[in-house]
Formats: C-alpha cells, structure tokens, sequence
C-alpha cells in the first residue's frame, strides 16, 4: 500500500502516521466505501500518555467521504491515529486517504 492510503476493515486502532517519523499531513479523506453501513470515526492525536481527539463519534453514512483540511500537527511529539466503528456491524470498509 502506498505511503498516505489506508484501506480499513475493522474496529482496531490503527496509527496513519507514527511518531517522530519526520512526516505530518496537511488533510485527509476519509471514505466510508460500504453500500449500507453508517461508520463512526474517532480521528485523534496521541502523545502516549494522553489522546486528544479532532474528531469523535462523527458518523459516516455509507458512501459518503469526509474531507478535513488544514490537520497539521507537531509529529514530533504526536502521533496521528483513527478508529472506525460500524453501526450495527463490526466490520467496517473505510478508505483513508492523507495529503
């Protein structure tokens, strides 16, 4: 997979940009690529000790793509993580994209 897209099927907490790996991200979309299940995202920033959350409990209907610009960060202390949830399901079909 390339660098920037991510292809997620399940409630797991998956980290879309690690820290101090020298890169951040300017935005991101976020597609919810199901034809019937509503997803619920927690996008967040996390230090190791605490999580800050830019997003949470933001459902998704199914076939829609949220756009959110202008996320930068210090990556140097932050990590990027997201959390997708799938209403009355527990798989998920998401796709992410950052930019």
């Amino acid at each position: 997979m390339e660098r920037g897209l991510y292809n997620i099927a399940d409630e797991a907490i998956h980290t879309l940009i690690a820290k101090d790996v020298g890169r951040n991200a300017k935005g991101i979309r976020i597609c919810n690529a199901h034809a019937t299940i509503d997803a619920v995202v927690r996008l967040f920033l996390d230090d190791d000790t605490n999580q800050t959350s830019i997003v949470e409990n933001l459902t998704i209907p199914a076939g829609v793509t949220l756009v959110l610009d202008d996320i930068g960060f210090d990556n140097t202390v932050l990590a990027l993580k997201i959390q997708m949830d799938a209403v009355g399901s527990t798989t998920v079909d998401t796709n992410v994209i950052l930019k």
